[in-house]
């Protein structure tokens, strides 16, 4: 308490200049994780396609919970159905997720006479043809052996919506299943399944009861691996109810046991959903983050194993629990995941301290990384003095900003906290305020110090000189350099050990490699390397081809296949696309779906933008449209219109001031978002675009569009023709200032080309 000062409302204004959004911030798309993952992030019921398993990977998580219902895989005796369940664990796990099954829900052909829930035959040998249960169980870990790592038996059978049956019942399905599964894959866990507590609290301890009482369960490890719980809304809860479960365990000989949460969240009100008014136990998307950041951080404090949140997108639910809503708005929580995962990934928990009103849990990353969380419990916000462990430190919020930090002799940092707040219905606050990850290095002096110089991104050689500088904090003399180097993702190879500060690399196109370097002083003290096999110097010997593509109105087409010669990826939710590390030399680049193709001629240490692709221009309802000849089509005005070839570009129109050009034609009833697409320029005059219906009736040309622009620079229009179907007209196009030339090129009318897989554009923060 003796370095903390405590300062008025006052004070918190002064120093809130910390927070504000004009300091240079990270994206929630930057506040990631390791690229490696940490398992003990999970998420729940994650759909297995895209946009949701990218969103999942960027946020963070490596563990997915998933649940397989007995009625579908096996509606009636020994007909299997695994096509749906087949298809997610391969999403999955080709995603890179670790796969946690719930099995649940017995088909009525399989149930104990009068039970909703209960198989029938538990009480026989697991391998009785008449076991149903014990037969499922088995084909399911048979088919997915080495595919999934975690087996949970049923999900809160504590209520009875989803059991039906006695806790020794329980007890008994439990061990069935875990006979079963330890028979065809004895490498994957068994998870009792997640508890909800609160409306049966004395349900596990029941369970737990019967289990001692089987005459084989000590020996066959109680028939568990995992204790798995659900704690909600309160995120104390997770520290002080593992605290309970681990204490239950060890009164029955199981206190050895991992202490899975995998389901944890604070639903939203007024998110859409029920409910639309604050109600107990829900709160709001600023809660929710808080409450995600807390979350985690209580659960490892408490040595929780793993921590799921349920879960990440709203899914087919009328209460609103989801990270990302069903159209795609990111909200609050999803970016506090992905800001605690990437903190908190591997960091290992050292310390909990309860400070006046802040409370500070710390951990360390690696031997170098000093991680406090800090949130305040008052329901009141406060500016604090916090002690510095090092001169510099990284602030990051959990909307994924991030402050570079220096720290005042004798006084640390000033921060300033946000209020703890109530949930409706409470009277005293449930969540602590927006927490803050205040991040520092603290070097040992027992070892040296590398710093290697930055590669560039793209190398334009396939030979690479990496340099570094070394020093030592206890000033011992550094005797020998080992130089590892990493291409692409594979492992880590030793290339040469030096006593230079330097080493050549020599490499291939179209490969990205990675280096880290570790002195070694004279008494044998190594330096150390960055946490999570993080690389120290990397480069890309080849070239980078980005770009966007849009539909024919320049909207972003998501999700969208495209493909180089040797690979392929797919756009994001803004129709962007990268590759990465392309090999020198002739490309075909391709958008199978949209007959887009394009070839190239790449260099090392290019990095090519590509701009906007849009499909071709098919059909349309225009004749010679691009002007290499002016047809009878076209009816041209007394001042006729010539054409002029401009390099790079073909026939171009020429229109003089006061002249014009026009043609007739019909858009089609059936016409699927029918579009007007134009190229032009002027020499400080208008070009003008009108309709005129030709359906008998007397009335003057409609205008739809008017616009000028600078010589030399071509401008694109687009405009939507709806209201303009299965009526003949008259386009025209007009030059109507005096004096002046306007020039026309690619004018095109048609339907637009749209992607069969639209998914709403993301909205970001």
């Amino acid at each position: 308490m003796t370095r903390f000062w405590w300062f008025t409302f006052l004070l918190v204004a002064v120093a809130a200049y910390l927070l504000l959004p004009g300091y240079e911030h990270t994206s929630p798309a930057a506040a990631q994780a390791p690229a490696d993952g940490d398992p003990r992030f999970g998420l729940v019921l994650v759909p297995p396609r895209e946009p949701w398993l990218g969103l999942a990977q960027a946020a963070g998580a490596r563990t997915i919970r998933y649940q397989v219902n007995w009625w579908d895989i096996e509606p009636s005796p020994g007909r299997y159905d695994w096509r749906e369940a087949d298809a997610a664990i391969r999403a999955y796990r080709q995603a890179g997720f670790e796969v946690s099954l719930i099995l649940h829900a017995p088909p009525p052909w399989a149930r104990l006479v009068g039970y909703d829930w209960v198989p029938n035959n538990l009480e026989r040998p697991w391998n009785d043809p008449t076991n149903f249960w014990g037969r499922f169980v088995f084909a399911v870990a048979q088919r997915y052996r080495g595919q999934v790592a975690s087996y949970e038996i049923f999900n809160e059978p504590d209520l009875p919506i989803y059991w039906d049956g006695s806790p020794a019942q329980y007890a008994q399905l439990l061990a069935v299943a875990a006979r079963a599964i330890r028979a065809a894959d004895p490498n994957a866990h068994i998870i009792m399944a997640g508890m909800a507590h609160w409306s049966k609290p004395q349900f596990a301890e029941d369970v737990l009861k019967a289990l001692r009482t089987m005459p084989d369960a000590a020996e066959n490890g109680f028939f568990f691996d995992i204790s798995a719980w659900h704690w909600y809304s309160n995120p104390t809860d997770i520290e002080t109810r593992t605290a309970w479960v681990r204490d239950l365990l060890a009164r029955y000989g199981m206190g050895d046991k991992p202490i899975w949460v995998n389901e944890t969240n604070l639903p939203l009100w007024g998110a859409g959903g029920h409910p639309i008014m604050p109600m107990r136990g829900y709160g709001t998307p600023s809660q929710q983050a808080a409450f995600i950041v807390q979350a985690f951080t209580n659960a490892f404090a408490a040595g929780v194993e793993r921590v799921f949140v349920f879960r990440l997108d709203d899914s087919d639910m009328d209460e609103r629990f989801g990270l990302v809503s069903n159209d795609g708005l990111i909200r609050p929580g999803y970016t506090a995941y992905a800001t605690t995962a990437r903190w908190l990934s591997h960091a290992r928990f050292v310390s909990r301290e309860q400070l006046g009103d802040l409370l500070i849990t710390t951990f360390r990353r690696g031997t170098d990384e000093h991680i406090r969380v800090i949130w305040n419990t008052a329901p009141r916000p406060m500016a604090v003095w916090v002690p510095a462990v090092a001169a510099y430190a990284t602030l990051a919020t959990p909307d994924g900003r991030e402050l570079r930090l220096t720290a005042q002799p004798d006084a640390g940092y000033l921060l300033t906290f946000d209020a703890a707040t109530s949930l409706p219905e409470e009277s005293r606050p449930i969540i602590g305020g927006s927490p803050l990850f205040l991040v520092e290095r603290v070097p040992d002096p027992s070892r040296p110090i590398v710093e290697v110089t930055p590669l560039p991104a793209l190398s334009a050689s396939t030979t690479i000189t990496l340099t570094w500088h070394a020093s030592h904090p206890g000033n011992v003399p550094i005797v020998a350099y080992d130089v590892d180097v990493r291409a692409d993702n594979g492992a880590w190879v030793r290339y040469t050990t030096t006593t230079e500060p330097q080493a050549i690399v020599h490499g291939e196109s179209g490969h990205r490699y990675a280096f880290r370097i570790t002195a070694v002083d004279a008494n044998g003290n190594r330096s150390l390397v960055p946490p999570n096999d993080a690389p120290m110097a990397e480069t890309t010997i080849g070239a980078r081809l980005v770009g966007r593509i849009t539909d024919l109105a320049h909207r972003p087409l998501p999700y969208e296949p495209i493909c180089l010669r040797t690979r392929c990826t797919h756009t994001d939710a803004n129709g962007a696309f990268v590759f990465e590390a392309l090999p020198a030399g002739r490309h075909i680049l391709e958008v199978p779906s949209l007959g887009i193709r394009r070839v190239l001629t790449l260099d090392n240490g290019q990095e090519i933008d590509l701009g906007i692709l849009t499909p071709p221009q098919r059909g349309g309802w225009l004749r010679d449209s691009d002007f290499e000849r002016l047809d009878e089509a076209w009816i041209a005005s007394t001042s006729r219109p010539y054409r002029l070839r401009e390099p790079n570009a073909g026939m171009v129109l020429n229109l003089p001031g006061e002249s014009s050009i026009g043609q007739r034609l019909t858009i089609p009833a059936t016409a699927q978002d029918p579009l007007l697409r134009l190229r032009y320029r002027s020499q400080n005059g208008r070009v003008r675009i009108s309709l005129l219906p030709l359906d008998g009736r007397r009335r003057p040309p409609v205008v739809i569009f008017e616009g000028s622009g600078t010589a030399g620079k071509w401008r694109t229009t687009v405009l939507s023709l709806e209201a303009w179907r299965n009526i003949p007209l008259l386009l025209t196009l007009s030059a109507p200032d005096t004096g002046t030339l306007v020039q026309v090129d690619f004018l095109w009318v048609g339907e637009n080309v749209r992607s069969q897989h639209h998914f709403l554009p993301f909205i970001t923060r």
